[in-house]
Order: structure tokens, then sequence, then C-alpha cells
């Protein structure tokens, strides 16, 4: 009998007893209260128990966690080291094992872990996204998506008479249609690549992800710098100065009424600015020298942003070309739901096993809707 069924049998002697101790039954009233006592000391027991069990429950909720959290991958590299299946392509009647798209592992049959992303604009740690990071983030349920973008305001409202008739105003609109685009490549890599867990993530993070990002982000820019509507500014000067960068901040502002949020510029005219000295005798850099900060205070920086906007020195944006804008506001990475990029390791032909190698293949599918395209303004 366990403790509840203790406790309860001896609950109905007691109830057995009440007759003959509401008739002042010394005997009865003696023994109801040693039943009585033995039930305080049942019901301690039972809480003690259940309490025991709630500690055991809760410790083996924790190793649930605790091995959830160790098949949770931090990288699509490593997702694909924890995941992908390449027994059949050892045993040499699969050539391929890849991820499809939303990290689920293709050649699984069971549920694979799913990459943590706490930002969908950045899928995972060591993806570079210093360009795409800079824009919103939309995704579509389709593969296009059709936007609008808002014209310059024609009229405006104003104060009223009484009577007097309400003045009219327009703002038009122009229909824009963004296709989600594949952005793709592929590289060779030794077959120790699918015996080797670590050298399969450092590859495809380090390498292949790598490429594939900086090929986004140029992409992005292609698409930026090509839309119609974006503003232009000629350089006052033979090269783009930082007064050119401070001018289009405020076109930014003057156009769209966002405020600049980001400024995209090519090394060799970051280096050209940074460089920068004023004309007196000590030949002072305005951005600070190689050992202290601008005249001597301050510590120094090696890149500091121009005009305390977060900069981004990139060969993304050619040569004699910087982009300023307000990114968040302006445009957004378009992309499809429960996307992001894929990973293959191939094994193709007879050449490829005589001469120990694989094939991978890193793609992704987005677009760039430009809402406002006078939120960007082209110093060229």
């Amino acid at each position: 009998m366990n403790l509840k069924d203790q406790l309860s049998a001896k609950q109905a002697e007691l109830v057995e007893l009440k007759s003959a101790i509401e008739a002042g039954d010394a005997e009865a009233i003696e023994k109801a209260d040693a039943i009585a006592t033995e039930c305080e000391s049942l019901k301690e027991s039972i809480a003690k128990a259940e309490k025991a069990a709630s500690m055991i429950a809760s410790l083996g909720n924790s190793e649930q966690k605790s091995a959830k959290a160790d098949t949770t991958a931090k990288s699509l590299g490593e997702f694909a080291a924890k995941s992908l299946d390449f027994a059949g392509m050892r045993a040499g009647y699969a050539k391929s094992a890849g991820t499809a798209y939303g990290f689920k592992a293709a050649t699984s049959a069971h549920t694979a872990p799913v990459i943590e992303q706490l930002d969908r604009r950045v899928i995972d740690g060591i993806r570079r996204t210093e360009i795409r990071g800079l824009f919103g983030a939309e995704t579509i349920s389709g593969n296009s998506l059709k936007y609008f973008v808002l014209g310059a305001a024609e009229g405006a409202p104003a104060v009223t008479a009484e009577n007097a008739q309400k003045p009219q105003f327009h703002i038009p609109y122009t229909p824009k249609t963004a296709s989600l685009e594949k952005v793709a490549g592929w590289y060779y890599e030794t077959d120790e690549l699918i015996e080797d867990a670590e050298f399969l993530k450092s590859s495809i993070d380090a390498r292949g992800l790598y490429e594939l990002d900086k090929a986004i982000e140029t992409e992005l820019m292609t698409v930026l710098l090509a839309t119609s509507g974006v503003q232009t500014l000629a350089p006052a000067g033979s090269a783009i100065a930082a007064d050119d960068v401070f001018k289009a901040i405020m076109n930014v502002k003057a156009a769209s009424d966002y405020e600049a949020d980001a400024i995209i510029i090519n090394p060799t005219d970051y280096q050209t600015i940074r460089l920068a000295k004023d004309g007196g005798t000590t030949g002072q850099y305005y951005g600070g020298g190689c050992f202290y900060g601008p005249y001597g205070n301050g510590a120094v920086a090696t890149q500091p942003g121009l005009w305390g906007l977060n900069t981004i020195v990139s060969n993304a944006v050619a040569t004699g070309t910087v982009l300023v804008g307000a990114f968040k506001q302006g445009a957004s990475v378009i992309t499809k739901a429960n996307e992001g990029a894929r990973v293959e390791v191939v094994m193709g032909d007879h050449d490829d096993r005589t001469s120990n190698r694989v094939t991978v293949i890193v793609e992704e599918r987005l677009a760039l809707a430009v809402r406002v395209p006078a939120a960007f303004v082209k110093i060229a």
C-alpha cells in the first residue's frame, strides 16, 4: 500500500470513531489522537516524495535541454558537419549530400536540428553581413514581391479659410516587382572533407559562404546603384572628400526626410579621406595619426566612421564611388520564408574519384526592394 492509500485508510478510521468521540469515549479519543499523529506523519512523507519526484523530473528536463543545445548548430558549416549523411557517397551509391533551403538535411529521414536564428539579417555568426545587415529584412511566401515607389508629392495640405476650397494634393506611385534571384557558385575540395567534420565546417564557413556573401553584397550594390531615382552628387574636387560625404548626408534628409544611417566607401577613397592632413606646419591628420587621435587627443581609431555614421569600407563599390543612405528605411533585402543559404557536397564523374575531390556548391535566393530611391545618394 502506497503512502496516499495509507493516509486514506487512517482518515477512514477517524471517521468511524467520530460517534464515539462525540459521546466522550476516552478510549476512542486516545485512539483518534494516535491516528491523527500518524496522518500528519504520512502527509509529511507524501510531501517529501512529491518534492523528490519534481526534482528528478526537472533534472530530466535539463538533460533534454542540454542534449538539444548540443545539437544546435551555430553556423551552416557546423550544421552540415553534424547533419549531412555521407555514408552513401563513401559507399559509392550516392553522388551528393546537401542541406535543403531552410537548413533541413535533405539526406536524413529524421528532422534535423535547426540553426538558431535570432535575427533574419544574419544567418549565423560567421557569415559576412557588413552591407546586407544595413538594409531592412523581409520575407515572402512566393518568388516575387510587388511594391510601390512613392514619388514627390504634388500639392500639399494648407490652411483653409471658412467656405474656401480645400487644396488638392496627390502622391504619385510607381509599381515595381522584385523577383528572387539566385546567387551561387562552386569550388573543388579534397574528398577528405566528407571524413573530417571540422574540415567540412571550416571549408563551408571560411571559404564557401565567405565568397558567396562577397558576391551577394556586390550584387546588392549593383542593383541599388542602378536603381532609377537614386540621387547623384559630383564631388567638388578631383577626389571625393569628407565635405562631399556631408553634403550627401544632407541631400538624403532634404529629399526623403530620412536620416542617413550608413556610408559605403571603397578602400582607396577611404584611404584618401583618412590620411587627409591640415595645412599647418605640423601636418596633423584630421582623423588622428598612427599613435594618437586627432591633434593628439584620445586613442587612435584605425577606421573611424565618417561624420559619426556607420562606415563600411568595402570593394563592393568601385573606386571613385561612395554611397550614402538611409538603408534601414530606404530598402529591404527580400528572402523567401524559411529559406537561407544552401550547401551541397557532390561527388561527380570518374575524374572526381580518381582525383580524390568533391565539389562544394553554395547558393542563396534573395532580392533587393528599393522602396525610397531618394533615400540614397551616389557620389561619383
